[in-house]
């Protein structure tokens, strides 16, 4: 008989917080909606197994479905929680004082791009590419106008801080925004790192050239010949400190500082030009291309990253009086301006020696030096000068605000969402590697975060004007075609290696996949006011394969260093995601308890927390 009873009845189910005579009241107004509805669809799943028959195959269900229903739809909360988009911010959103113009930003960006190696990078690519390099710079250029376009909508359309972080989180979720802006600020970090020891080492030069004496320490030493990793540069501490005094003086210090930097080294960049044009024989132009147009190809995909660093002006987007307008003005204003300067630097500098003469050291200044015009030599070491401190600034600067913007979403400590606090941190990070770290031997993880940034922006493009954007990863999604196109272009880039016929056969893939993409999804318009990325959904599809073609080309070890931090991320975020979720699951079992012994049931039908 005993086996046979049916045991208790649960009462028939009714919303939760409303009052009924069979029973008191099974929520208080207080209670969180969300636990409501998991503890009412807890009870209706655990309902026929409290009115199957036999307390022993009763028992069994109840310890055994219920626990692999409550672990299944644990790891889907996890999933849809890693890849929850943030809400786009609107205009009005942003927190920052608003009161930088399209000058100041232009000259930010122009002081981001251009630094020393306007004077040097020319002379080691001519070398290399001929007289044809002020093609390559040109080719790169055109390059990064992709980019610069799909920057310019987004940052209008988002005008708040946190860049391509911010894209990829409102558009692709948490995790991979997470996956992003992480390597994105190994790569800030090492590069602010590497650019004050190399701007300790002009100071220490200078200095000795002066007769001043300049302790080995100073620049950097290697104390230790077991490590050579380990290195001392007591001098670049004091340089970062400078960079991050006048970062954490607020935005408007940082501009004007940087356009008076930014000023004088453009003045001297056509000072040189100005001068050493008079020098110039054209017929050295001759042959143009010396090594073939494969030659000034190859340098043009070495050049795009001298254009790195006009994303800098997007994370200034929470601080722009009129986003909307200025941002895009800007960045394509800043890319033009640099485009021209190295253009025209490169053809003087051909012009004024044979370019297989040209120092791959110091090729302006030694091109000057051969006609004894040693001011003008002089001038360039100042330009140098001025060009690695702005650059220096402008990537403090960039750094602050993404820690900033990862404080306002509650991904980093709250103390961060203070811009003095993010700079400040953002300086003695970059202070602790330069000081200790030989930096030097990093220079091969570099980049590719930079590049995967670049990537998730151009993508986020195709899936911000998306008229089905709430797609996932299907065939019909912007996210199927955008990993297509990224494995044919590994393709192109490496397929040569297993057969002849595979870099062919890749691009013609490519092209049809930006012509079934052109002519068959539908992309809205941007909102009105908002500044317009011509030509999508072609321009961001050339922008990811632009950008993963430079990629694949980078060393093994740039490409662990993306797997390693990617694995590292991933398994952070998602313990403590699911931790986060354990103890609100844990909310919801004693909810469902409670409400279980209102109803006059067994105590403890909840079983999912233990």
């Amino acid at each position: 008989a005993a086996m046979a009873s049916p045991g208790p009845r649960l009462p028939p189910s009714r919303p939760w917080g409303e009052s009924a005579d069979a029973g008191p009241r099974l929520a208080s107004s207080s209670m969180d909606r969300t636990l409501q509805e998991k503890a009412s669809s807890v009870l209706e799943f655990r309902r026929p197994l409290l009115e199957s028959g036999s307390p022993t195959s009763r028992n069994a269900r109840h310890h055994s479905a219920p626990h692999i229903l409550t672990d299944i739809h644990l790891l889907q909360d996890v999933r849809d929680k890693c890849l929850e988009c943030r809400p786009i911010p609107g205009p009005s959103d942003g927190e920052l004082k608003r009161g930088l113009g399209p000058v100041e930003l232009t000259l930010l960006g122009v002081g981001a791009c251009i630094g020393a190696g306007i004077f040097v990078l020319t002379g080691v690519e001519a070398r290399a590419a001929g007289p044809s390099v002020g093609m390559a710079f040109c080719i790169a250029a055109a390059s990064s106008v992709f980019n610069g376009l799909c920057y310019a909508e987004l940052s209008s359309r988002l005008p708040i801080s946190g860049s391509a972080y911010l894209y990829a989180y409102c558009m692709f979720g948490e995790l991979p925004a997470m996956i992003v802006v992480v390597n994105q600020l190994l790569d800030y970090h090492i590069g602010a790192a590497t650019m004050s020891r190399s701007l300790v080492a002009y100071i220490g030069q200078a200095a000795i050239s002066a007769g001043v004496p300049v302790h080995p320490c100073f620049v950097h030493c290697e104390p230790f010949d077991s490590a050579p990793w380990f290195s001392l540069s007591l001098g670049a501490p004091v340089v970062l400190f400078c960079v991050t005094s006048v970062v954490a003086g607020g935005a408007q210090m940082n501009a004007r500082v940087t356009s008076f930097m930014t000023v004088m080294k453009i003045c001297i960049v056509v000072l040189v030009i100005a001068v050493g044009a008079q020098m110039v024989n054209t017929d050295r132009w001759q042959p143009f291309f010396p090594y073939g147009v494969s030659a000034t190809l190859q340098a043009a995909a070495t050049l795009n990253y001298a254009f790195i660093g006009y994303d800098v002006i997007a994370n200034a987007a929470e601080e722009t009086r009129n986003p909307r307008r200025d941002i895009p003005v800007a960045i394509v204003g800043a890319l033009g301006i640099c485009a021209v300067l190295y253009l025209v630097v490169c053809m003087v500098l051909c012009g004024m020696q044979n370019f297989s003469e040209i120092d791959a050291s110091a090729p302006m200044t030694g091109a000057f030096v051969q006609y004894d015009m040693l001011w003008v030599a002089s001038a360039i070491n100042l330009g140098a000068f001025f060009g690695m401190s702005t650059g220096l600034l402008a990537g403090v600067y960039g750094q602050s605000r993404i820690y900033f913007a990862l404080a306002r979403d509650e991904l980093a400590p709250l103390v961060l969402k203070q811009p003095a606090w993010s700079s400040v941190w953002c300086g003695c990070v970059a202070g602790m590697l330069a000081t200790f770290i030989n930096v030097r031997e990093l220079a091969s993880l570099l980049n590719i975060g930079v590049l995967l940034a670049y990537s998730s922006t151009a993508a986020s493009i195709l899936k911000i004007n998306s008229k089905e954007r709430g797609r996932r990863f299907c065939l019909g999604s912007e996210n199927f075609w955008i990993a297509l196109a990224v494995l044919l272009t590994f393709v192109l880039s490496h397929g040569g290696l297993l057969s002849p016929i595979l870099p062919g056969l890749a691009a013609v893939g490519l092209l049809g996949v930006i012509f079934w993409v052109a002519s068959t999804r539908e992309y809205c318009d941007s909102p009105g006011g908002a500044f317009k990325c011509p030509g999508v959904p072609v321009t961001p599809m050339v922008a990811v394969i632009t950008n993963t073609y430079l990629a694949s080309r980078l060393s093994t070890n740039a490409w662990c260093r993306l797997g390693v931090t990617t694995i590292i991320v991933t398994v952070v975020l998602c313990a403590v995601t699911l931790r986060d979720l354990e103890r609100r699951q844990h909310t919801i079992c004693e909810t469902v308890r409670a409400a279980a012994a209102a109803a006059g049931t067994k105590p403890g039908v909840c079983h999912s927390c233990g």
